[in-house]
């Protein structure tokens, strides 16, 4: 069974429910994604413009995504197989059976990020975000990522502080 996919191509934000710096804005193509999340801009600078290969989405209260979050190291958690659309996904747990659940390759409004760098099933990288919001499907008429000038500009604007200034 395969262990790696194609993204499903298309744009989206999601909501930030940390401040009130503006939501993450992601590009996604087949190949890879891009994020730039102004949440990050004090508090995580390295994570204000990012991206990994590999993108899937997972229900925000669902039992894969809890478990998710409470896995500390990325080496316990694989892609066990692909079925269509279907991302199949075991997390080691110490001294239990592995949980094995579903994530979705194609995104809609609500479902939770989930990316990170697929080698074959084996996964690094991990990051799991918040809910995807304005999704438009398909690939995006624009794949140009933000600058940092475009980024330190957009943080100025949701009240960042002074345009340029760190």
């Amino acid at each position: 069974m395969a262990k790696t996919f194609e993204n499903f191509e298309c744009t989206f934000f999601t909501g930030n429910t940390t401040n009130s710096k503006g939501d993450s804005r992601y590009i996604v193509l087949e190949s890879g994604m891009s994020r730039t999340a102004l949440v990050n801009f004090k508090r995580a600078p390295s994570q204000v413009l990012t991206g990994n290969p590999s993108i899937c989405y997972l229900e925000d209260d669902g039992e894969l995504n809890k478990i998710i979050m409470k896995t500390p190291k990325d080496r316990d958690i694989t892609i066990a197989g692909v079925e269509g659309d279907r991302i199949i996904v075991s997390v080691n747990r110490a001294g239990q059976k592995p949980f094995v659940g579903e994530a979705s390759r194609k995104p809609a409004n609500g479902l939770v990020t989930f990316d990170f760098v697929n080698n074959d099933g084996m996964l690094s990288h991990i990051h799991v975000g918040h809910g995807v919001k304005l999704l438009a499907l398909g690939r995006p008429e624009s794949a140009t990522t933000d600058t940092a000038d475009d980024i330190k500009a957009q943080y100025a604007m949701v009240g960042g502080g002074r345009r340029g200034s760190f």
